[in-house]
């Protein structure tokens, strides 16, 4: 089970790179990027983001728990980056 969870951190992890740097790509070439690459991410955020704004209390929520999903494994790694099997 820790394996899993270890492999589906680490695609989280790569999958937020990912966006970060198809956003910034989009913030620097503007519109060439989106015919380029047939897609509009900053747009795509943004209307998510509408949506759970839209949602009242429970987009909040929704929102919130998501974020709470993203961010609660940081920073474990830092602190013992060897596997259990490997640590003296």
């Amino acid at each position: 089970m820790a394996d899993i969870q270890r492999l589906l951190q680490k695609f989280f992890d790569l999958v937020i790179l990912l966006v970060a740097v198809l956003i910034l790509l989009q913030i620097l070439f503007g519109e060439s990027f989106v015919h380029f690459f047939g897609i509009d991410v900053v747009s795509n955020i943004g209307s998510l983001i509408q949506k759970f704004g839209n949602a009242g209390m429970a987009g909040i929520v929704a929102a919130a728990l998501a974020a709470y999903l993203i961010l609660r494994g940081r920073g474990k790694d830092k602190e013992n980056p060897l596997p259990p099997s490997e640590q003296g």
